[in-house]
């Protein structure tokens, strides 16, 4: 697992690193998925597009702070 720490937006130290390193499969990625609307969050229009993107996630213990990291 390849993570980086970074200042979320809230403010909180948090993470930063690839959605498929934080997550064990594309199965418990598709689970919080669906159940928090994290491909949405992250700005897809579902799990499966997310997952194969493999896109740099920030987040932290606030959910404000989940989010795609843009360049």
């Amino acid at each position: 697992m390849n993570s980086t720490q970074c200042t979320c937006k809230s403010g909180l130290i948090g993470y930063r690193q690839r959605l498929q390193d934080i997550y064990t499969d594309y199965d418990s990625f598709r689970y919080y998925s669906d159940l928090y609307g994290l491909s949405r969050k992250l700005g897809f229009c579902d799990s499966n597009k997310a997952w194969n993107a493999n896109p740099i996630v920030e987040g932290s213990v606030n959910p404000v702070d989940y989010c795609r990291r843009i360049g």
